[in-house]
């Protein structure tokens, strides 16, 4: 169980990143496949008594995130099945034909699966539900969703080798098999700059929930030493490639996170007893392992880029093209919900409709040349496409993960607090870029919140002072 939920970890940025159809159904296969296998029944032994058994179905069952998700999908497919809008194209051009519907069922737009539908977008969805799930029901202890959250932590850090080639060799159109399948230049494995810097910017906190919890773990249990300090190192190296992924929405929501961390760490400290630190020589080698990675990157990397994006955006301010673009956007995604609130355009179907909405700001149009695939927003885009139900859907279940964290005191956990504020960053990022339309983002976001909650429930009092 724990072995499919790693390789699905590591599969989503490498692959999922590109976009690609084949992908998303792979995806999908893999996350169905740990789905099943977290639901196998089990028998648990203890020293000196009788094994007892644990029957899945029953916790799934009370799992409440099932039936939300169970119910989202199924509006989707009624979208998807009740198309409004049928999408045609010639060799050159395409556009929308109006289609007769069922009036009182959720609408959708007929689009090529290839291209992008509801299908697709459905079973992206169904990626994250199955995992989620399969954290939910089938990890049973702590011990796993550290090793999940190490899995995370490690793959990532390939990413940001990777990056660093890219970076210093100055070709982007690497690795060689994934450009194979797409034209644009890469940022590690995904095509899309800012959302190579909001996944690394979910990795980062990975990495800092558990340099945390190992800290911690270390004081209360007076070990000589722990891997606190590798995480913490991982974290500053994922820290470091947020920047050279050149995305400035990923930057600023991973400095807001970042210092909500701190007060965090400091606020809990000072409600803390004393308690003896770590080992010196351990700190003293992860300082000297920062300062030889601060030497190389400064040797072999270049700034100049990083630093030009934020000059022209210190000298331009709001009349930037890229901020400007986005301001207008967003008030073309405004009059799209205005219109659209109620049975939504559905999954997916942003991008077809919106042409009709953006037309009427010329200056980011330009006459149709200018397309549009996403709103820049989420926070607008998926109640376009969802509606009024969809987004309620989504209202209901997280206010149960709030209501489920708050009950149980998550904001002073070691592990979950530092994951809960990473999620948080990429929502902050969703208000002003589409990092929840990247399924490798929403899958692992997912996956984050269910490690969160599940850990929650599995430490029992005065877990501090002992590993599993």
């Amino acid at each position: 169980m724990l072995a499919i939920l790693g390789v699905h970890a590591c599969f989503l940025p490498w692959a999922i990143g590109t976009m690609l159809p084949w992908s998303q159904v792979a995806s999908l296969a893999i996350a169905a496949a740990g789905f099943a296998a977290a639901l196998v029944p089990r028998d648990y032994y203890r020293d000196g008594a009788e094994p007892y058994g644990l029957w899945m179905m029953r916790r799934l069952a009370r799992f409440p995130i099932f039936w939300i998700g169970g119910a989202l999908l199924i509006y989707v497919a009624l979208q998807a099945i009740n198309p409004a809008w049928r999408y045609t194209q010639t060799a050159t051009q395409w556009w929308l034909v109006k289609q007769k519907d069922i009036s009182w069922l959720p609408a959708g737009i007929g689009a090529p699966f290839a291209r992008f539908n509801a299908w697709r977008q459905l079973m992206i969805y169904a990626s994250a539900w199955l995992s989620v799930c399969s954290v939910w029901v089938g990890l049973t202890r702590r011990r796993s969703l550290r090793i999940l959250l190490g899995i995370i932590v490690f793959n990532s850090l390939l990413l940001v080798g990777l990056l660093a080639i890219q970076r210093i060799s100055d070709d982007h159109r690497m690795p060689w098999p994934l450009t194979k399948w797409t034209r644009n230049d890469l940022t590690a494995s995904f095509v899309y700059e800012n959302h190579a810097g909001a996944y690394l910017g979910l990795a980062t906190f990975c990495a800092i929930a558990l340099a945390t919890w190992f800290f911690e773990y270390g004081r209360r249990s007076f070990a000589k030493s722990t891997p606190a300090g590798v995480f913490a190192l991982g974290a500053l190296f994922l820290t470091g490639a947020v920047m050279f992924t050149l995305s400035r929405g990923a930057l600023l929501a991973l400095v807001v996170a970042l210092g909500v961390l701190t007060g965090w760490f400091l606020l809990r400290r000072r409600m803390q007893p004393d308690a003896p630190g770590g080992n010196p020589a351990i700190r003293r080698a992860v300082l000297l392992l920062l300062a030889v990675f601060v030497g190389i990157a400064v040797m072999c990397l270049n700034f100049s880029a990083i630093s030009g994006k934020w000059d022209q955006f210190a000298t331009q301010g709001s009349r930037e093209f890229s901020v400007y673009s986005r301001v207008l956007a967003r008030s073309a995604a405004a009059d799209m919900l205005r219109a659209h609130w109620q049975r939504g355009v559905g999954a997916g179907g942003f991008r077809y409709l919106f042409p009709e909405y953006v037309k009427h700001y010329p200056a980011i149009y330009e006459g149709g040349q200018m397309y549009w695939e996403h709103a820049h927003c989420d926070w607008l885009e998926i109640p376009i496409e969802l509606g009024l139900v969809g987004e309620m859907l989504i209202v209901a279940g997280a206010a149960w993960w709030i209501a489920w964290f708050v009950r149980r005191r998550a904001f002073w956990n070691a592990l979950a607090a530092p994951l809960l504020i990473g999620c948080l960053q990429t929502v902050i990022h969703a208000g002003f870029d589409f990092p929840f339309q990247c399924p490798a983002i929403l899958v692992t976001w997912c996956i984050l919140i269910a490690i969160a909650g599940r850990w929650i429930e599995l430490e029992p009092s005065g877990s501090s002072r002992t590993e599993d």
